[in-house]
């Protein structure tokens, strides 16, 4: 056992030597074919070439076997708590077993990850792990952990690196992670949302920065402490509808929309991406995540239209406390303004993401086409057209984008449907069902699902355009599935 122990040192000891010279693996003065964006070398001419013979020279089988296991497992806990989809995670993962050479069957759910790897020796015998893992959107990290799955187990990825470039993504920093840069997200975001998406005011805009200011320290705070992040919607929703009455009430003279502002303001907080992802999941067969993620995004939209309704009630002295959308006037500035008002948007949602640099122009792409799609045919189609039309366009352009640059399509295409998603309508929906409105609340929750199934049929049919080898695969094929008979054929021919 000491023997393992030791042999185990002096490899993992000898992939140190090469990786701390290399954050992404690129070689002598030339770049990784798996890594080539990254644009990052090493300075020792034989570092890679001893450390591809320190990993196939190895002569202890069952050191090889526990370090590919626990690259397995290290790499599903990644890619599912960066924010991949359950279906990606389970196809990424039994690939990279197979190149590994390595049995595992496994289940992807909303917060648990079931890994089984099976013995070599006794296929009776399994190696289960359960691990319970919390999902939250990472961009950088996302697109690192996706290609380094799609890159392991090939010649220019061996074990040994991979290991050490999956601690190296797991231990990195975003440079966009600080505090203060995700204050000024969120008040950048919530000025240029109520520009771009509400056709409201330049007075608007102020007060969203402002409100928007409120909901990131709020956001901030959530972070430290569990039972504040529980109560994130409420109580920014709550904080916001609060202020926004009082300046409604007593700013009389500036002329602001109290619905405009509010939502504006909770933008980044609307649940349409969980909605969207979620249908998307049900959609593709993964019927656990995606009625996990429906659920989660129908109690946010409850938890922030309770919020802007009790926030609304509490100013009490106000003769009218309704959302009266009926007053808000549209803005009257030029079409062209938009450019600016989508560039600061669309930086803003790239920061919170934690999108690398070399990100934001395929997210701007994507996100840009989508609006302009969604714009000109919104008033021919109607919403649930222009969604489908709007959709297919930021897939295609993703891929596209995707073929030509090597990034990771997925990104690209969740940027493009945060222009889209319909989180707005069902919060609308709640405000108005508190309000004894109910047939019209209703119809905004309904609104909300259909336009979330006309985004997925939109992604769904970019797939079709283009072969899946360039979009990226989906959950294996019914033909891959393991079935009963399947295992029986197995052992009639083993026989």
């Amino acid at each position: 056992m000491s023997r393992t122990s030791s042999l185990a040192e002096q490899k993992l000891l000898g992939a140190i030597s090469f990786l701390s010279r290399s954050t992404e693996g690129g070689r002598s003065n030339h770049d990784s074919p798996c890594f080539s964006r990254q644009n990052t070398t090493v300075d020792d001419d034989d570092a890679f070439s001893q450390l591809q013979a320190l990993d196939s020279s190895t002569d202890n089988a069952s050191f090889n076997v526990t370090l590919r296991r626990r690259f397995l497992y290290r790499l599903a806990v990644a890619l599912h708590s960066y924010g991949s989809s359950a279906s990606r995670t389970e196809y990424l993962i039994e690939r990279a077993a197979e190149r590994l050479d390595v049995k595992i069957e496994m289940a992807v759910f909303p917060s648990l990850i079931l890994l089984s790897f099976l013995s070599e020796d006794d296929e009776s015998r399994n190696d289960v792990h359960l691990v319970t893992v919390e999902s939250d959107l990472d961009a950088d990290k996302l697109g690192r952990a996706d290609e380094l799955a799609n890159c392991v187990g090939k010649h220019d990825t061996q074990l040994l690196a991979a290991y050490w470039k999956l601690r190296v993504i797991a231990m990195s920093h975003s440079r966009f992670e600080y505090w203060h840069w995700r204050l000024l997200s969120f008040a950048l975001s919530a000025s240029t949302a109520a520009l771009l998406f509400f056709s409201g005011s330049l007075w608007d805009a102020v007060i969203s920065f402002i409100l928007g200011l409120v909901v990131g320290v709020l956001d901030t705070l959530s972070k430290k402490s569990h039972i504040l992040a529980n109560l994130n919607e409420f109580t920014s929703a709550l904080v916001v509808s609060l202020l926004a009455r009082i300046v409604r009430v007593h700013l009389a003279w500036i002329e602001v929309c109290f619905s405009n502002i509010a939502l504006s303001s909770l933008v980044q907080l609307l649940p349409g991406m969980a909605l969207t992802l979620g249908v998307s999941d049900m959609v593709a067969k993964s019927h656990v995540m995606g009625t996990s993620r429906i659920i989660h995004a129908f109690f946010s939209a409850l938890q922030l239209g309770f919020g802007l309704s009790m926030g609304d009630r509490l100013v009490w002295w106000a003769q009218d406390r309704s959302l009266e959308p009926e007053t808000c006037e549209v803005s009257s500035l030029s079409f062209w303004w938009d450019i600016l008002w989508f560039i600061g948007y669309t930086i803003s949602s790239s920061i919170l993401l934690n999108a690398r640099l070399k990100q934001w122009p395929g997210m701007a792409l994507a996100s840009g086409v989508g609006y302009i799609v969604s714009s000109f045919t919104g008033q021919k189609l109607g919403s649930n057209g222009s969604s489908v039309l709007a959709a297919l366009a930021v897939g295609v352009t993703g891929t596209s984008y995707s073929y030509f640059t090597g990034d990771l399509p997925l990104i690209m295409n969740l940027a493009g449907i945060l222009l889209l998603v319909p989180g707005g309508l069902g919060v609308q929906g709640i405000t108005a069902m508190l309000q004894d409105d109910v047939l019209s609340g209703m119809g905004f929750v309904f609104k909300m699902l259909v336009i979330g199934l006309s985004i997925t049929i939109g992604l769904l049919l970019a797939k079709v355009v283009f072969p899946a080898s360039l979009f990226g695969h989906g959950r294996r094929s019914a033909k891959d599935k393991s079935t009963l008979a399947a295992e029986f054929e197995e052992e009639d021919m083993a026989i």
